[in-house]
């Protein structure tokens, strides 16, 4: 696990959704009215983004940001650390407590019944 990975705030990581929505470089004045924020606001959060490695900044006439962290592996990290605190490092816990607080609908247990078949047919082979 990269160590940006860990670094990366709340309020950070909704710079990286906008920029990981747009699947281009943007421009500081493109994540602030996506965000809406001020724009002093933004620029910190692109700057902190820049310096831990998060984002890559490109001067063309004004500078372009884009992402440099992928959307899956963060999302992965960031699944794991609550599993991790929350569930003892239990998955299936984590489930069950969606299921149990009606979390998970009867056509989303389906789906990841599914899901789980075509893993373990993948596996079988």
């Amino acid at each position: 696990m990269k160590d940006v990975e860990t670094k990366i705030t709340d309020a950070e990581l909704a710079v990286m959704q906008v920029l990981w929505a747009a699947q281009e470089p943007l421009t500081v004045n493109q994540v602030k009215t996506a965000l809406d924020k001020n724009g002093e606001t933004t620029k910190t959060l692109l700057r902190r983004l820049c310096q831990k490695g998060a984002v890559a900044q490109e001067k063309r006439g004004v500078y372009y940001y884009r992402p440099l962290v992928d959307q899956k592996t963060l999302g992965r990290y960031r699944t794991q650390r609550v599993i991790d605190k929350l569930y003892a490092g239990s998955a299936r816990s984590m489930v069950a407590a969606l299921v149990e607080h009606h979390q998970l609908g009867s056509q989303d247990v389906e789906d990841l019944h599914n899901m789980f078949q075509e893993l373990w047919n993948r596996k079988e082979e």
